[in-house]
């Protein structure tokens, strides 16, 4: 029996009891009273009926306070005489900002129990909140006077017709009386949990809420972390507010359950975390888990049900104590066994919470702290066993060797704070590999690396913020050899860079940055950073063709590119490449076998890595530079011939073209050779499409339903000047929305000589790789007067924002590709949303609608015409329904970490939505052509296999099943 039915039988009964008990049919069945003529039961019989009477008729007008608030029939400004006075002795309120507010870590919300009538203190309240203030410390804003069961925040007893009434009940002696102030708060409750109302309820609630907190000097988007205590009743109304205030603050929140009486429909999932307080005796809160469907066992796709499975909601015993008043939480005068009062345990709880330490959860939610062994050894661990692939194998002070080039102005490694340095230092730590010329005293040393206090970085940085308690399934994952952020686990707010770092067991990221600010203190420089880090492999590249092998050893001779000659006749040198280590399946991810006769050698390789300890150049990555060259193959021209070659060709026969690389230019324009490669100017930086096959052969790997769909992502291809050669060659950068997975590959800006190039955790030697860099003039910057919009950043940002999430799970610890959630369809939502923001921005800027207005036959007024044009065919194409995918309009619905059997059916409609971009290969494809039709220049990269010879192995294109 489904949800609809639950409540369809209910209201059945209910309107049938009421006839029978209210409407004069029921007099057949009381007439043996009649009979009996005791008028003083008749009396009481009649009083029950017309109790029973009003109770529903005031259940029936319930919401229509929070639909009087909505409909504006109390108007915009309601009288100030009729609004709740703050208490003038409140220790938390402020009427004006202090100094104080500057020193603000935390801010806390105390939602009332369904008790409440008025401002002043419940039973134990008082005492509650003062003993905690004490505890927390002056870091902490309580904010207190909040009316939970009215979206004007009007007590009971102030501003209502009924304002004397309930005054009398408050005074009155009267036994019993108070059970009407908790039948009317009940009955808002109920219209914070009903579907209808709710929505509206919850977000006059969640107003009252901003406003208190901006009243204290709140600002929305700084990050600085809220928890909300409701107590009984207020904890449904905390978590019914919490969609609301998300979208507003931007900041962690989490909310503390007193005895809480929660439905389960709320969206707890987007919380940091709940604690749900809870003791052996109150019949209440154990009794509500019966009454609302979401919170069965059963009905595993629920919200709260997928919170729980998500780690994020942790249950805590109060042994032997109540619902409310005396034996209940707040109770001072009722002990444990221990000696300690039932209040005592409850503070010493909430502050437990507040102040908990980062990597160290009191409370953890009902999932297993640490992985089971045995367990599968992942493919990171296992490289981790050659020499060559640990950091302490290279020493850290090196200069440029003759030959080489540094492979960025700044590198360094990426180090992780320790706990009790982490709140000091507000960043990481990195240790310098390479600096440039002024400041090579700081190679070898460690600085700190941190975000510029930039606005508008500030408010991405608070965006991705986070907590991560591991779910359940993230532990799962451990055991079948998947890399997760474990040292991060129970961590807060944790940022982007954290989440860099600490993606890996140990601290062995290696990463270039540009561009930096140094300010150096006395003790400790710290460096300043706009952009995420860079992954790389290795300090140094250089140039070289392979000779061959040197007593049948690791070692290679090899000789280096002569700039004078432009030939391979400069020096010669011997340099190690090991042979790397096989994957789980027996796969080699690069070999050396025969790499002297593979077709790009004589064109030269790109070397990447660094001296090890004997003093000897260790090859860590390499890259074929004829695949970089501004040097296509072939080009193909015309609309048609372009749009074919995209639709049907050029993953074809990639078996016979295993270990060759092709550099292909369609020029849809068809302009002259010379023309087509004029285009690509130094200082380019063009958008690229990316995608992979797989691996086949005798150790092939083994795809789910037999196809193999492959990997997508986004990066930026720059049109540099190489420093060795003089000449103009693509540098590219991948912005990989990645899940954890067994080979340590982190979501992020990866390097080509890292995701691909790198011979122990690249590509390059195993699967086959097409790159597609465009050239489309729309996608370039924009400059309004000044104003300047640049779309590719826009997709950068959007991408780090992806990425950022993909590391962290959205705080389970884990990530994992299915329908909904993938490489392609979250890289597909970013593209959407640059765009959209571009020109949200550009609409939404009266300077720059000026100065399209006053210039609307300027070329840059025509290129922008043609982005929106762009923009409508893509939206076209990735929203097929032409309904946008709520997730895609609002990044805060998508649950980054969430499984098809978790939420099935929103998943299934949320990749129907969508269905263009499920596929990798068919979302590359279709935006390859739309950029085709739209004018742009495709320049096509593959490599099939590239590097030694792999006998064992072939490509495999990906799937992409034509519908």
């Amino acid at each position: 029996m489904n949800k609809q039915s639950l409540k369809s039988w209910a209201l059945i009964c209910l309107a049938l009891s009421l006839i029978v008990f209210l409407s004069p049919i029921n007099i057949w069945w009381l007439s043996w009273y009649r009979v009996a003529e005791n008028q003083l039961f008749n009396l009481s019989l009649d009083l029950i009926r017309i109790g029973l009477l009003t109770l529903t008729f005031a259940g029936l007008l319930a919401p229509f306070e929070a639909l009087g608030w909505w409909a504006g029939w109390y108007g915009n400004n309601p009288d100030p005489k009729q609004q709740p006075l703050l208490k003038k002795n409140s220790t938390t309120y402020r009427a004006q900002p202090t100094s104080d507010q500057d020193n603000t870590n935390h801010y806390i919300i105390y939602l009332d129990g369904i008790g409440i009538s008025s401002f002043e203190d419940a039973f134990g309240v008082g005492t509650f909140l003062e003993r905690l203030t004490e505890a927390v410390g002056s870091e902490f804003i309580l904010i207190r006077e909040i009316m939970p069961y009215s979206v004007f925040n009007l007590p009971l007893t102030l501003g209502r017709p009924l304002a004397a009434f309930w005054r009398w009940v408050n005074q009155s002696k009267i036994s019993g009386l108070g059970v009407l102030i908790l039948l009317r708060n009940m009955f808002q409750v109920a219209v914070s949990v009903d579907s209808r109302y709710g929505p509206i309820f919850n977000r006059g609630t969640a107003q009252i809420i901003i406003d208190s907190l901006l009243e204290r000097g709140y600002r929305p988007g700084s990050g600085t972390p809220v928890t909300i205590i409701g107590y009984s009743g207020g904890g449904q109304v905390a978590l019914g507010t919490i969609p609301y205030l998300k979208k507003v603050l931007a900041a962690p929140l989490e909310v503390i359950s007193l005895a809480g009486v929660l439905s389960g429909n709320t969206e707890v999932v987007k919380l940091e975390h709940l604690y749900h307080l809870v003791g052996e005796k109150d019949l209440v809160a154990r009794f509500v888990p019966f009454l609302f469907p979401q919170r069965w066992a059963f009905i595993s796709w629920s919200n709260w049900n997928l919170a729980k499975s998500r780690g994020e909601i942790s249950f805590i015993s109060l042994g032997p104590v109540g619902h409310d008043d005396i034996g209940g939480p707040l109770d001072d005068t009722s002990y444990l066994p221990d000696g300690r009062s039932y209040l005592t345990q409850t503070v010493e709880i909430v502050t437990k919470i507040l102040l908990r330490e980062d990597g160290i959860e009191p409370f953890p939610a009902n999932v297993p702290e640490k992985a089971y062994q045995p367990r599968i050894l992942s493919n990171y661990e296992r490289y981790l066993q050659a020499p060559f692939n640990q950091y302490t194998y290279y020493p850290t002070k090196q200069s440029v060797p003759l030959g080489y080039q540094p492979v960025a102005n700044w590198i360094g490694r990426l180090i992780l704070p320790r706990l009790e340095e982490r709140s000091e230092i507000k960043g990481i730590f990195l240790e310098i590999y390479y600096v440039p010329k002024q400041y090579q005293d700081l190679i070898g040393k460690k600085v700190i690396l941190s975000w510029s206090d930039r606005a508008d970085l500030q408010v991405y940085l608070n965006q991705v913020k986070c907590s991560i308690h591991f779910s359940a399934q993230a532990y799962e994952s451990m055991k079948q050899g998947i890399v997760h952020p474990l040292r991060l686990n129970f961590w807060r707010e944790i940022d982007a860079l954290e989440s860099l770092v600490g993606a890996r067991p140990i601290d062995d990221v290696i990463v270039a940055l540009e561009p930096v600010k140094i300010i150096s203190e006395e003790q400790q420089p710290t460096l300043y950073i706009e952009r995420e880090p860079t992954v790389i492999t290795g300090r140094f590249y250089g140039l070289v063709t392979i000779l061959g092998k040197v007593n049948q050893s690791d070692h290679f001779r090899v000789c280096h590119y002569n700039p004078t000659s432009q030939q391979f006749d400069g020096d010669a040198e011997i340099v190690y490449l090991p042979q790397v280590i096989p994957d789980l399946n027996g796969v080699f991810p690069s070999t050396t076998n025969k790499i002297e006769d593979s077709p790009v050698n004589s064109t030269g390789w790109y070397i990447y890595g660094e001296f090890n300890q004997d003093q000897v150049f260790t090859v860590r990555a390499i890259a074929p530079r004829a695949l970089f060259q501004l040097q296509p193959q072939r080009i193909i021209s015309g609309v048609s011939a372009t749009t074919n070659y995209i639709h049907n060709e050029y993953w074809q026969d990639i078996k016979a073209q295993k270990g060759q690389i092709d550099s292909i230019l369609l020029n849809p324009k068809s302009l002259s050779e010379t023309e087509a490669i004029a285009q690509y100017q130094e200082g380019d930086r063009l958008l690229l499409l990316h995608t992979y096959g797989g691996i086949g052969g005798k150790k092939a790997e083994v795809p789910p339903i037999g196809l193999f769909f492959g990997h997508f992502a986004f990066g930026i291809a720059t049109v540099i000047r190489d420093p060795i050669t003089q000449e103009l060659r693509f540098k590219i950068v991948y912005d990989q929305v990645y899940t954890q997975n067994l080979d340590g590959i982190i979501a992020g800006n990866l390097d080509w000589s890292n995701y691909l190039g790198d011979r122990q955790f690249g590509w390059l030697g195993s699967r086959p790789v097409v790159d597609i860099i465009v050239k489309l003039d729309v996608l370039e910057e924009y400059n309004f007067g000044g104003n300047i919009r640049f779309p590719l950043n826009a997709l950068a940002y959007q991408l780090e924002k992806m990425m950022a999430r993909y590391r962290t799970g959205d705080g389970t610890g884990a990530t994992f590709a299915g329908l909904a959630n993938s490489c392609v369809q979250d890289s597909c939502q970013a593209l959407y949303l640059a765009i959209k923001m571009v020109l949200t921005e550009i609409k939404s800027n009266s300077e720059i609608q000026n100065w399209i207005a006053a210039y609307p036959e300027d070329p840059q007024t025509k290129r922008l015409e043609r982005l929106v044009a762009l923009y409508n065919n893509i939206q076209r194409k990735l929203v097929p329904w032409k309904t946008v995918r709520s997730d895609w309009l609002d990044p805060y619905e998508s649950l980054i970490g969430t499984r098809l059997a978790e939420q099935p059916v929103t998943t299934i409609i949320s990749a129907l939505t969508s269905w263009r971009s499920l596929l990798p290969r068919l979302a590359n494809d279709q935006l390859a052509e739309i950029l085709l039709q739209h004018g742009a220049s495709l320049w096509l990269l593959r490599t099939n296999q590239v590097g030694g010879w792999d006998e064992e192995i072939e490509p495999i294109a990906p799937t992409k099943l034509w519908i």
